[in-house]
């Protein structure tokens, strides 16, 4: 059995010029990014955000750039962090919001462009400053005054996955087919985006009941784990994650799946983290002759919405 879901992610930043006193000297409106193509790519490998850098580049940002057009200055130093969801309206998501500070006169000058990353030429992301109009604009920075880059990373899960699937023996051939439906599962999580490769997650896998009525309901009935799993990347922006199911264990019907998936967003315990919830219809049922092996697989790629 292989079912796969995609999601997309992006970003948005704000920019605040700060006083010794932290009183605020001037300040930009939030304004979008572009997740460039090395960024997506970096998600399937290890760390991808440890860093804001900015610089007075002008360029419109393209999906092949790697870095910014004119590097001024990067920071490590996380001055606040919060995290939110967003599930009165669609497209929901969740996100995660990091305040990154520049020391003072550490980005002193005409900042135009920013982005985050792991290195001060491997970016994640990059944006122009823009104006309320959506245009091109810059902020001055004093030689005494601190920069405060308020970056907004968002998760935009698939709102309803759904497909079909056939049930394989071991040969190959089709024991039974079913269709399946879903939808996110939106907890608020910790702030940990970026700090290792995505990934679908452990966590319970199993479940005998049907999904939850929301994005913030778990599926109901018992809940069953698995023997092992193993993870691989097909792709460098996809997540193939291969669960196998022992003789004794999940012996039940197997009607609904709760995936979690780490690398984004993060939570503690693994239940309560971000995820998908997928019911089949008719269910799976399992007996202790049987070894199940169920492959799940996750892409991602850029906001466009």
């Amino acid at each position: 059995m292989k079912l796969s879901f995609h999601q997309e992610i992006g970003a948005r930043f704000k920019l605040v010029a700060r006083k010794a006193n932290g009183r605020v000297a001037r300040e930009t409106g939030w304004f979008k990014n572009l997740v460039l193509d090395t960024g997506l790519a970096r998600m399937s490998v290890g760390t991808w955000i440890n860093r804001c850098c900015v610089g007075t580049g002008n360029s419109t940002p393209v999906v092949t750039q790697v870095q910014l057009d004119s590097f001024v200055a990067s920071t490590t130093t996380q001055q606040a962090t919060s995290t939110a969801v967003q599930i009165t309206t669609a497209p929901f998501y969740y996100s995660a919001t990091i305040t990154w500070r520049f020391a003072q006169g550490v980005a002193a000058g005409n900042i135009s462009e920013v982005g985050l990353g792991w290195g001060n030429s491997d970016l994640w992301n990059r944006a122009l400053i823009k104006d309320a109009n959506g245009d091109p604009t810059t902020i001055t920075v004093l030689s005494d005054e601190y920069l405060d880059v308020v970056s907004e990373v968002r998760v935009y899960p698939v709102q309803s996955p759904s497909g079909s699937f056939s049930l394989l023996d071991k040969t190959g051939a089709v024991i039974s087919t079913h269709t399946f439906t879903g939808l996110p599962y939106i907890y608020n999580p910790m702030v940990s985006f970026g700090q290792v490769n995505i990934g679908v997650r452990n966590g319970y896998l199993i479940w005998d009941g049907a999904i939850g009525a929301s994005v913030t309901d778990m599926p109901s009935g018992g809940r069953y784990n698995y023997a092992s799993k193993a993870t691989s990347y097909p792709t460098t922006t996809r997540c193939r994650a291969t669960y196998t199911i022992g003789l004794n264990d999940a012996v039940t019907n197997h009607q609904s799946f709760y995936l979690s998936v780490g690398g984004i967003l993060g939570s503690d315990p693994d239940l309560n983290m971000p995820g998908y919830q997928l019911q089949i219809s008719p269910p799976i049922t399992k007996t202790s002759s049987q070894i199940m092996t169920y492959t799940f697989e996750l892409s991602w790629s850029r906001y466009t919405g």
